[in-house]
């Protein structure tokens, strides 16, 4: 009912019909037809059931016809004399609702006429006033329709838009990440590649300074004519030369492997001649101190690495137990728990911890130890390895008990028996 009510506007439709039947009380009161209310009423009744068929009779041409308005309008006034003539000859043996009496007794086509003349009067009042009303109505539902059209549209674009932003920000935070990324990549590199310029400095110093020493004595052989002993010396110069040239290549080798990450590349690498060659680099350093070297490796045991990584690991675990060590034997051996290889590189010491060497600590007999490793230039050797060992996925532990220090390297790949 509400619907219809809004649709058809019946408030004011009976409001416009009370208006006009009442309007027309003031004549018929003149004319004496207040003598009979009953009739009086009856047709004031039947004149409001007239104007609000009119108007309900305007609606539905405004509505059902799919015509130009213009066209809507006469059929709509054309239906008005109709509504007129019906009413009229429905009611008029019932009530007087037409304020001249001598209507009656006109012929009944004047009559028709007449009927019809007050019809059209009545639409030209409620015809133009619906029309107006749902013009208007329909322009503000088109301009509401618009406004919503564009804020759908609005929201869609909104939409769009958020998606552009979250996808930007999405991109952006992965070239954050990205950037981020490369920056701890790149930190990392220049960290590694200073130890490996304090390495550098760090390793070649006990074989230059044989060299030096040898060339030194050389040049006194050659002095006092000890010839074959002269050229001897010359011999452990041109070696230890070779040698430490082999070591600027392991370390350069090192550098480039930072710098271009995939340009690591693994072998397998044959244990026991990889130490043969690292012992043979610090052969004359070992004999001037009194030292041994015992390497105990089955010749076929052999890890899949990266060969001139493992060479520099293996020269400064060799070189730092050079160092410490006098008149003593640096044992080097391998075996096999657990389906890994642990080389172990051991070496005598004093009561007291080398520098650079930390205590350690063993976890529940596991076989794993944690080494703190760090300090001045004197550890440089050891961080590296670290660095190294972790590059090649290699554990190493270091520690130091019962008067010997032991360094532990654990590979998760290898062949051999």
């Amino acid at each position: 009912m509400n619907s219809l009510m809004k649709k058809y506007n019946l408030q004011l439709g009976a409001l416009m019909a009370t208006v006009v039947t009442l309007s027309i009380v003031p004549v018929r009161l003149a004319e004496g037809q207040g003598a009979n209310l009953v009739s009086l009423i009856g047709s004031e009744i039947v004149i409001w059931l007239m104007c609000m068929a009119t108007w309900l009779s305007s609606y539905q041409t405004y509505y059902k016809f799919n015509l130009v308005k213009w066209k809507k309008i006469a059929i709509a006034l054309l239906l008005c004399a109709a509504i007129s003539n019906l009413f009229f000859l429905a009611s008029f043996r019932m009530f007087d609702d037409y304020p001249l009496k001598s209507v009656r007794e006109l012929p009944l086509w004047i009559l028709t006429i007449r009927l019809s003349l007050r019809g059209l009067l009545l639409g030209l009042i409620m015809v133009p006033i619906i029309f107006l009303l749902e013009t208007e109505r329909e322009r503000q539902m088109e301009a509401l329709k618009r406004e919503r059209d564009r804020a759908a549209e609005a929201e869609q674009q909104k939409h769009v838009l958020e998606m552009l932003v979250s996808e930007r920000t999405a991109e952006l935070e992965e070239t954050l990440s990205f950037l981020s990324e490369s920056q701890e990549e790149l930190d990392h590199q220049v960290y590694l590649l200073t130890r490996v310029v304090a390495s550098i400095a760090h390793d070649v110093q006990a074989p230059l300074q044989f060299i030096i020493a040898a060339a030194k004595h050389t040049g006194n052989l050659i002095d006092s004519r000890q010839w074959e002993q002269a050229t001897e010396y010359n011999q452990q110069i041109e070696i230890s030369l070779g040698n430490t040239a082999m070591l600027m290549q392991n370390l350069l080798e090192f550098a480039r492997g930072q710098i271009h990450k995939g340009a690591l590349h693994s072998a397998h690498v044959n244990l026991a001649a990889i130490m043969r060659e690292k012992g043979r680099l610090f052969e004359q350093i070992l004999d001037s101190a009194g030292n041994a070297l015992h390497i105990s490796l089955n010749e076929n045991l052999t890890v899949h690495t990266n060969a001139h990584l493992l060479g520099v690991i293996l020269h400064n675990l060799l070189d730092n137990a050079a160092k410490h060590t006098r008149n003593g034997e640096i044992a080097i051996s391998g075996n096999v728990v657990d389906d890994r290889l642990y080389l172990h590189i051991q070496n005598p010491v004093a009561t007291e911890l080398p520098v650079g060497i930390p205590q350690t600590d063993r976890l529940n007999g596991a076989g794993k130890y944690f080494t703190h490793l760090g300090g001045d230039g004197n550890g440089l050797g050891l961080i590296l390895v670290r660095d190294i060992a972790a590059l090649l996925n290699i554990d190493f532990a270091i520690e130091a008990v019962s008067g010997k220090v032991v360094a532990k390297m654990i590979f998760p790949e290898f062949s051999g028996s």
